[in-house]
Formats: structure tokens, C-alpha cells, sequence
């Protein structure tokens, strides 16, 4: 599909009067009234400051807000807030809706189309639902792409020791092991990339796949890594906790379908066995913070040890038996003695995303399987991490992703016998 015939009349006149940028910044917001004017305004001002003499363009793309976006974008754009900052070149100013039925892979398509368009250089992509945005986070998201050649650039965050557990035990040890590069941010809301990319992107068959619905993100983090792309990924500093309108279920399934998903269209390029290469990274490659916080262990167990009851025929079908039979022990145990160790985590991740590629079971009814141990895996987390500070969560996280490359041939294996070994 063309970005032509992909794109909106109206748009595509926009895009027309803007004519060849070298920088675009893409805001993507939905029902974000009272953070986007911050966002846009931040935006401004980077582009003013930090690329005053390129020809730049804000592109906002909204999903379909109920709630008066489009127009707080449009009053702060309009605002004259950043005039103090004196440009060679007039910033130009882009706004589309791509309906309230949009999802994530529509919004991302968009902005590719419209780099594709434009011809830039180069694009950050940032959330209007930032409740706080640093003009400083766009010039280091962009700056690698624009002033190094890098292809595509990932976000690092200080993140609280109990953020983005899903990320820290999922995403990013099992992206390292198969794709060879240490991203910790696979999953983000900010991230830059060059035109070559976009356009090679826009050019994929996947577009048109259900699976990039749950994972475009990602997709495009994994496709720039197993495509000779270079990429980095630089510092940007604390980012609050994600308040998102999903629930936490809806958003770990979202999350797991769409990686396994990533790993389908990719398997081309990781069966072969890729060896590790060191990521650029600019700052530091993890910060964590332990302010207290509140979290119900006792309930996660409980859901734990009810989900395992409940999914017992399921899990058999997904499962090795001597892994099933573990879970079975653990769902068994108090809360106190309970703990997963990394090994079988490990394993048993490897074991669902092989079951999910032969589809041994609907993949809806596999990915809600997942809730309840992924459920057991942050009580254990929890527990075993309490009282521990950054370094000592960071060897554990080391210990983890060695726990997967130790798997590599066992996943690849197993992936590879679709059907003939069903548990």
C-alpha cells in the first residue's frame, strides 16, 4: 500500500504545501486534553533551538480524542510560547484524526507516511500523555538519528525498582538473546528514527497482519535490529509510571501476543543464531529508583495459585510435563516459601512462544494462560527483591538473560517442530 493511497486527502495537501523537511517531531495522542499542549510546546522548542537552521514540521496524529485534543494541540501551537527563540526557518505545523478506531499500528503508519512524503532525515516520535516533556528528551532522540547516521534510537528511563517488569523480565532479556543487542526499552512511547528506515518499514508485507495491531512499537524496534539498521539508545531521564485506559490484563496480553508475533515475522533472521554486538548507548544504560510503594503480594499469589487451578488443562497443552508438574508444586507452597527461580521462568517463556508459533491452542485462549504466571513471576520478584538496590536487581537481571542465551538452541528446536511434539 502506497503512502498515497494510505493517507487522507486533507493530510496529503498539508504535507504537500510543507514540501522536504529534515526534521519532523510526530506527536501521537488519544484523549490526551490536558497534557498535549505541554507536549507540544516542548516540542517547539527544541525544534527552534536545537534545529533552527534545518527545514522542521510538528506533525500531530490524534486517535479519534473525545475530549478537545485537537484543539488544545492546535491553541498551543498557536500560542507563540517559543517565540524567544530565534529560527532561520518557519516551523511548519501538521494535524490529522485517524479515528477513535485507530490503534497504535494505524497512528505509527501515519507518521511513516508521512516521512515517507516529506523525505525527512530524520523523526522523534513522542506521547502527547506525557505529563512532563524536556525539549532536552527530542534533541536526544533525534540528535543520533540527524547528526550521526543512527537508524533508530531507543529511550533508557529511570524507572521506580517495580516499573516495567514485563520489559525487565520479558522483552528485553528474551530481544538480547535472539537478536544479539542489549535494548532495554523495546516497548516505548519515544523513540527516533531515520528516513531509511521509515521507508524500508512502509515497505514491509506486515502492515496488513492482525498481529501488528498488539505490537507495532516493537515491531519496528526488532525490525530496524534484524535488518542491518543501526541503532543506539540514549538516556533521557525519570519518566512517571504509565497511567494507561487499558486494564493491567488487556495490556499484558497486548504486550506478549505482539512480541510473539515480532519473534514470527523475524524467525528468518534468529534461527540462524546471531552473536551478541554491543548497543551504543548515551548515559547510563539503567537507573532505578526505590521510593516506597505499596503492592499487594498476597493477592498476586492468590490469583497465581487460582489461575494455575483453573488453566490446568491448558497449561498441560502449552507446557512441557516436568514444567507443568513445577508449577503445580509452586501453585502448592504458602506465599513465604514461594519463589520462581530465573531458570524456569526462562524456560517456561520459551515454552509458551513455541506453543504460540504452532498454535497448539487458539492464541487468545494461550496468551490468557500467560496472566496468571506472569502474575506468579512479579510476586516472586517482589518478594526476592525487596529489600535489594539497583545493583544487586541488576545482577539478577544479568543472571536471567544468560539463563536465556543458555536456551537458544533448545527454543530454536522447539520452535522449528511445529506439530510433531506436542506436549
Amino acid at each position: 500500500m502506497s503512502e498515497e493511497s494510505f493517507l487522507p486527502d486533507d493530510l496529503i495537501r498539508q504535507l504537500m504545501s510543507v514540501g522536504e523537511v529534515d526534521v519532523l517531531v510526530a506527536i501521537r495522542s488519544r484523549n490526551d486534553s490536558k497534557t498535549v499542549g505541554a507536549v507540544v510546546r516542548a516540542a517547539e522548542e527544541c525544534l527552534l533551538r536545537c534545529f533552527g537552521r534545518q527545514r522542521a514540521v510538528l506533525v500531530h496524529v490524534d486517535a479519534g480524542s473525545r475530549d478537545g485534543t485537537p484543539q488544545a494541540a492546535r491553541e498551543a501551537c498557536q500560542s507563540g510560547g517559543t517565540s524567544e527563540f530565534e529560527s532561520l526557518r518557519t516551523l511548519r505545523w501538521v494535524q490529522t484524526n485517524c479515528g477513535s478506531a485507530a490503534g497504535e499500528e494505524i497512528l505509527l503508519h501515519t507518521i511513516l507516511a508521512s516521512v515517507e512524503l516529506l523525505r525527512a532525515r530524520s523523526c522523534a516520535v513522542v506521547s502527547a500523555s506525557l505529563e512532563s516533556l524536556d525539549p532536552a528528551w527530542i534533541e536526544a532522540l533525534l540528535s543520533p538519528v540527524f547528526r550521526e547516521n543512527y537508524d533508530f534510537v531507543a529511550p533508557l528511563y529511570e524507572r521506580h525498582k517495580f516499573d516495567g517488569l514485563l520489559t525487565r523480565n520479558l522483552l528485553y532479556p528474551l530481544s538480547r538473546a535472539l537478536y544479539g543487542k542489549a535494548m532495554r526499552e523495546l516497548r516505548a512511547t519515544e523513540f527516533a528514527f531515520s528516513g531509511r528506515l521509515a521507508s524500508h518499514t512502509l515497505a514491509r508485507p506486515e502492515w496488513q497482519s492482525e498481529g501488528n495491531q498488539a505490537g507495532a512499537e516493537m515491531w519496528m524496534a526488532i525490525t530496524a535490529m534484524s535488518n542491518g539498521f543501526l541503532c543506539c539508545q540514549t538516556f533521557l531521564g525519570h519518566k512517571s509510571r504509565a497511567t494507561s485506559s487499558a486494564g493491567v490484563v488487556d495490556m499484558i496480553r497486548q504486550t506478549v501476543s505482539g512480541f510473539f508475533w515480532c519473534l514470527e515475522t523475524t524467525d528468518s533472521y534468529w534461527l540462524k543464531g546471531v552473536e551478541a554486538e554491543p548497543l551504543k548507548t548515551l548515559g547510563p544504560d539503567h537507573q532505578l529508583t526505590a521510593e516506597p510503594v505499596r503492592v499487594d503480594r498476597k493477592k498476586l499469589f492468590q490469583m497465581f495459585q487460582a489461575g494455575i487451578a483453573e488453566l490446568s488443562e491448558i497449561l498441560a497443552s502449552i507446557l512441557d510435563a516436568e514444567t507443568n508438574a513445577e508449577f503445580k508444586r509452586l501453585a502448592s507452597l504458602d506465599e513465604h516459601s514461594f519463589q520462581m527461580s530465573n531458570a524456569l521462568w526462562a524456560r517456561t517463556i520459551l515454552e509458551f512462544a513455541a506453543a504460540y508459533h504452532r498454535s497448539v491452542i487458539h492464541r487468545d485462549h494461550l496468551v490468557q494462560a500467560f496472566v496468571p504466571i506472569y502474575r506468579g513471576r512479579v510476586c516472586s520478584f517482589l518478594g526476592q527483591h525487596r529489600s535489594d538496590d539497583s545493583d544487586a536487581i541488576e545482577a539478577d537481571l544479568e543472571d536471567l538473560c544468560q539463563e536465556f542465551e543458555k536456551l537458544r538452541a533448545f527454543f530454536a528446536e522447539r520452535w522449528s517442530t511445529k506439530g510433531q511434539d506436542e506436549p
